[in-house]
């Protein structure tokens, strides 16, 4: 819930910043997996976690998780997590190259404006199953949705064996709209959602809970860990702030730049 109208401005505004995101990524596509070298991850054993999936909030994406670290792609963009840093995120635009690093909290935010995930209060003994070949658990979450009283409102499927850091484990999670994380590396999740529908003076409206394909994992498979997994590339800019990152091309927002922007044609 919101508690002030300035907190309703603020999310109205992250709000259209998003729309600026998608349709830049949609008109220029994925950004691509080259990327300056950084020192290789010490906790990753030298190898790395490699997924492609689908979703009906992230369309289309890719990830790579080392133990302490992720990079996710998506229609969101792309964004760049390190453990050393939890409290930031770097978020990247691959067409003007620049980067910027959000808050973590905010690019969370940013990441449920239309459907807001409700916690899970009590999990089912998970079920073995096979994923591509790999063990792997499957949970049922549940939770009180007011007079409908207790409710499935999760059902997700559980990596054994590939370990992260407690708090990459928690920001992968999190990323996928989990409150708890006492399971195993979640690469397939249903979950009900409540849809946000408008908003008044304090609150967020929200209509029915409905189903959502949060993550369908197609693909998973074990990596080498490289040195530009995990980094931009070492000639881009870093963006003074998230109107910068979708339409500058140095960093620094100018009228030029706004100008060239809706003087180019979608691809």
């Amino acid at each position: 819930m919101f508690h002030s109208e300035q907190a309703q401005r603020k999310r109205r505004l992250v709000g259209a910043s998003l729309l600026c995101s998608a349709f830049l990524l949609l008109a220029f596509g994925l950004p691509p997996t080259e990327s300056k070298p950084s020192p290789k991850d010490s906790g990753g054993k030298g190898k790395l976690l490699y997924i492609e999936g689908a979703s009906d909030l992230f369309a289309n994406f890719k990830a790579r998780a080392s133990r302490s670290k992720i990079h996710i792609e998506s229609k969101m963009g792309g964004s760049i997590w390190d453990d050393k840093t939890p409290e930031k995120v770097l978020v990247y635009n691959n067409e003007n190259k620049v980067y910027f690093l959000q808050d973590a909290k905010a690019y969370l935010t940013d990441l449920n404006q239309d459907f807001l995930p409700i916690p899970i209060e009590d999990l089912d003994a998970p079920t073995k199953v096979q994923f591509d070949g790999r063990p792997a658990r499957r949970y049922l979450g549940y939770a009180k949705l007011g007079k409908m009283g207790k409710q499935c409102v999760a059902d997700f499927t559980c990596l054994d064996g590939f370990v992260l850091t407690p708090s990459a484990h928690r920001m992968w999670c999190r990323f996928l709209g989990l409150n708890r994380g006492d399971f195993g590396l979640p690469v397939l999740l249903t979950q009900r959602r409540a849809r946000v529908v408008g908003y008044d003076d304090k609150t967020v409206k929200l209509g029915q809970p409905v189903w959502c394909r949060v993550l369908t994992t197609t693909k998973a498979r074990d990596l080498p860990l490289q040195a530009d997994s995990f980094a931009v590339k070492a000639d881009w800019k870093q963006a003074k702030d998230k109107a910068a990152l979708f339409f500058s091309k140095d960093g620094s927002l100018q009228a030029k730049d706004i100008d060239d922007f809706f003087r180019s044609s979608a691809k």
